[in-house]
């Protein structure tokens, strides 16, 4: 049995090549449940082309991912109960209603085991950290499909929107303290290696957590932001 009332948000800033690439998946996965596709004010055709197919997108009043994934459980319908956190290059498992619905039937969060698109060796071993990095910590990134009761994560909203960036470690780290570990589904989302091969592997590593430790030390998600993307 599906979860009821599930809505999917995805993020987007500047999608349009990944659009056209993913589109057919997209409107398939839209008749399963509403994707609210929230635009980080692109500069290409995102908006336009997501329209064009008759998507539902919104554009967020500030910069973010974190005030993205606020803005679309904000504005999700009313009789929507659960949000699922998707990146517009990650594909679902054909059953992830019924396997989201057997968490949610005893958890208020959780996400799923992620598999990288690449069959390179050293992407199969930083796939395998990330799984087992999750496992162990009960922290999630955005890659790999975090979902929460809508009720829960609207209490926290107002944070999350104040995480430009880093706000997938935050919302994880807050739901844990405050509703335990997540519950992790095993059958993975496949995400895009993109990052990873376009900037290169061990560029990526040293990135991503030199960032987490500044996060860690105290530097605040907007600093953060604004060296990002510098």
């Amino acid at each position: 049995m599906p979860p009821n009332n599930l809505c999917i948000v995805i993020p987007v800033f500047n999608e349009q090549e990944t659009i056209c690439k993913q589109i057919d998946p997209l409107l398939r996965l839209n008749t399963l449940a509403p994707i609210i596709f929230v635009d980080g004010n692109s500069s290409d055709q995102t908006v336009e082309l997501l329209k064009q197919h008759e998507l539902q997108v919104i554009t967020s009043p500030q910069l973010g991912r974190g005030a993205q994934i606020s803005f679309g459980a904000i504005n999700a319908p009313n009789d929507c109960k659960y949000i699922l956190f998707l990146h517009i290059d990650t594909q679902l498992p054909t059953e992830f209603e019924r396997l989201i619905n057997e968490v949610l039937n005893e958890s208020v969060w959780g996400h799923f085991c992620v598999q990288l698109n690449s069959d390179k060796p050293m992407l199969r071993i930083i796939q395998f950290m990330m799984n087992l990095r999750s496992k162990m910590t009960s922290i999630a990134t955005g890659d790999q499909a975090m979902f929460v009761r809508k009720d829960e994560f609207l209490t926290y909203s107002a944070e999350v929107t104040d995480h430009p960036l880093m706000e997938d470690i935050f919302l994880s780290a807050t739901l844990k303290k405050h509703h335990g570990r997540a519950k992790v589904i095993k059958k993975p989302v496949i995400t895009s290696a993109r990052y990873w091969s376009n900037h290169g592997v061990i560029k990526t590593i040293i990135k991503m957590w030199s960032f987490r430790l500044m996060y860690f030390l105290g530097v605040s998600p907007k600093k953060l932001y604004q060296l990002y993307y510098r």
